[in-house]
Formats: structure tokens, C-alpha cells, sequence
């Protein structure tokens, strides 16, 4: 009877120390990093979640931003946006990456005229009297992978704040 193909060959099997200490820790230690990780993702280190949700305000508090930090490319995030309404008329800018780097799928409440000039995304709203703090809602879809730097003004107000977006 003929031996199989395999056990004929007299080349024998080159083994990498470097490769089989590789082996040996990654059965050892292999459960509990793929355990970590898991964990991590459900924090929301990866996108959505615990760790990935930051608020940035200016000194006074009269403006701030809620938004992920971390997110991944094509899901939905939102990005909250409060002001101090002390005139009976409210303009945000917002600038930076954000015109370029994602795609704008909500705004709430709508604004009353909404301009977009040299990747600068305008928004002028007429509030009257208000007792609490205007809160805009915007929804955005990423499209670009990569860290992405945003600038928010109103009136003599500014924040920088930026998002890291996963593949």
C-alpha cells in the first residue's frame, strides 16, 4: 500500500521559536485580552457608549457641545449643542471638518436660515424669550475615517472639539 503524499515528503518542517512562543502565549493569555476587548466595546471605547461620550463647554458654561468622541464610519451619532439665549436672535457656526467629514442627516429644530460658505455650516435661529438654554440636535453620519477637528461659534463664544472615526 502507498504512503500518502504527505508522509513521503523528507522535507522536514522548519519551526520558528519566535512563532511558537507566539502560539503558547496567545493560548495562555488569548481569552482574556479577546474578554477585555469585548468589555471595552461595550463601554463604548470603540464608538457608542460610556467611555466615548463627552461633553466640552466654554469657561462661563453659556455654551457646550454632548457628541461622541469615538465613533465608526457610516453610523449615526448625534451631536447636542447648548447656548445661553441672551438676544432674541441665535447664529451657531460650526466649522472645521465638519461639512467634509460628515453627512449632516438631521437638525432640530430647524433652523430659520441655514447657509453654507467655504465648509462653514451657518445656522440662524429667531428665539425670543427663553428661560432655559437653546439646545440644538444634529445628526450626522461620518464618511471619513480619521481624527476630525470642529470648531463651534456663537456670538463671542468658541469651542474646538474633535472626534475620532473608526473604520
Amino acid at each position: 500500500m502507498a504512503k500518502p503524499a504527505s508522509v513521503q515528503n523528507k522535507i522536514p518542517v522548519k519551526e520558528s521559536p519566535k512563532w511558537l512562543a507566539f502560539e503558547y502565549i496567545m493560548q495562555k493569555y488569548g481569552g482574556v485580552a479577546l474578554i477585555i476587548i469585548v468589555c471595552l466595546g461595550l463601554l463604548g471605547l470603540f464608538s457608542d457608549g460610556v467611555l466615548s461620550s463627552k461633553r466640552v463647554s466654554d469657561p462661563t458654561h453659556a455654551l457646550s457641545v454632548k457628541y461622541e468622541k469615538m465613533g465608526r464610519i457610516d453610523s449615526d451619532m448625534n451631536i447636542k449643542i447648548e447656548t445661553a439665549a441672551t438676544e432674541e436672535n441665535i447664529t451657531l457656526v460650526l466649522s472645521g471638518d465638519l461639512m467634509e467629514a460628515n453627512e449632516i442627516k438631521s437638525l432640530y429644530p430647524t433652523a430659520e436660515r441655514m447657509t453654507s460658505h467655504n465648509g462653514e455650516l451657518v445656522l440662524h435661529y429667531r428665539v425670543g424669550a427663553l428661560s432655559g438654554p437653546f439646545v440644538v440636535w444634529l445628526g450626522v453620519t461620518p464618511r471619513q475615517i480619521g481624527d476630525h477637528q470642529y470648531t463651534l461659534r456663537s456670538g463671542d463664544k468658541s469651542l474646538n472639539f474633535n472626534q475620532f472615526i473608526l473604520p
